[in-house]
């Protein structure tokens, strides 16, 4: 990891919030951070208040589309020879009860939150596996129990 204490990172959802504030970590600590999202602008907006001296290298993708992050982390381990941190940070939500709540909307929260994080893991664990690299998962207390406004099955 030439000296490092990190090296090639993936954090999806990296244009804002938790996301952003883990690629600025990773940067601090000296990783070459790729910050993943569905939206370029808040991805550069993310990548331009980065600490001084961070790489934070914005990349577009859809996590719910399998083929499209499944080649945004082969590309990433490509260029630049190495995945040592996939962090699952992208999530969505939706607003309203269950009965309020249409199919299509229901579909894409569990596309992004469930499929996502399995096609991105997926994705990266060959190359994980070469340098003994690691997954983060990032949930949200929304997991622990229902949310105010938010449709929830349990």
């Amino acid at each position: 990891m030439d000296g490092k204490r990190f090296a090639e990172k993936v954090v999806t959802g990296g244009g804002s919030g938790i996301g952003a504030a883990t690629a600025y970590r990773f940067g601090r600590e000296g990783a070459t951070v790729i910050a993943v999202g569905r939206t370029e602008d808040k991805l550069k907006h993310a990548a331009a208040g980065a600490p001084d001296g961070s790489v934070i290298v914005p990349r577009v993708a859809d996590v719910s589309d399998e083929s499209a992050i499944t080649a945004l982390i082969a590309g990433v381990a490509e260029e630049y020879g190495r995945l040592d941190v996939l962090v699952n940070n992208a999530g969505i939500g939706a607003s309203g009860t269950v009965e309020q709540t249409d199919t299509a909307t229901w579909r894409q929260v569990l596309a992004v939150d469930v499929d996502g994080v399995f096609f991105a893991s997926k994705a990266a664990l060959p190359h994980l596996r070469r340098v003994g690299g690691c997954i983060v998962n990032v949930g949200s207390v929304s997991g622990l129990g229902a949310s105010s406004g938010q449709p929830r099955m349990f």
